[in-house]
């Protein structure tokens, strides 16, 4: 069925274009508090007052102490939230998540948060980009592309450190004659 390269080049667009069409509907879960699902910074900060007396969560960078004020991303922009009743006592720039009662429409009565430190977000990062460059030598070092058939084929042997330095700096003494 696909066996030509147009047909695959087709096929990739197409699949592409459904996965950019279709994202933006299904990425996140509808709010069901009965699921957990619980109304977030989008939800609440657009229309404060139909979720008053209600649980929600949010997550921000902590920009005040006292009082614990946070600085929240939506789509708009960017929104200050007081929190109040929160267990632990965040550090400015800290990010915490934050679940409670909103009482006002920028006021969040905690009932459980926690906090994730600057050094946890690079750990997190640091870790995700080196999983990312393993995966991909793995990749380069298994598979090869196959153009013709537009496509990954595997190696017939595993591509090793000294196949990929004598690629980049051939061999010399080649026609000195």
């Amino acid at each position: 069925m696909i066996n030509t390269r147009r047909t695959r080049i087709i096929a990739v667009v197409l699949l592409l274009a459904a996965h950019v069409a279709l994202f933006p509907a299904f990425a996140t879960q509808p709010v069901n508090q009965d699921a957990g699902v619980l109304p977030g910074e989008e939800e609440f900060l657009n229309s404060p007052d139909q979720y008053l007396g209600t649980q929600v969560e949010t997550g921000g960078i902590v920009i005040d102490q006292s009082p614990l004020t946070i600085q929240v991303e939506t789509t708009r922009g960017t929104e200050e939230l007081h929190v109040r009743g929160m267990e632990t006592t965040p550090e400015l720039d800290d990010k915490i998540r934050v679940a409670g009662t909103l009482h006002e429409p920028t006021v969040l009565e905690a009932q459980r948060g926690f906090v994730v430190p600057q050094r946890g977000r690079w750990y997190a990062w640091g870790i995700s980009f080196l999983a990312g460059l393993w995966v991909l030598a793995r990749l380069i070092r298994h598979w090869r592309i196959e153009y013709s058939a537009l496509g990954f084929v595997p190696r017939p042997r595993p591509l090793t450190l000294r196949d990929v330095i004598a690629w980049v700096r051939p061999t010399e003494g080649g026609d000195d004659a």
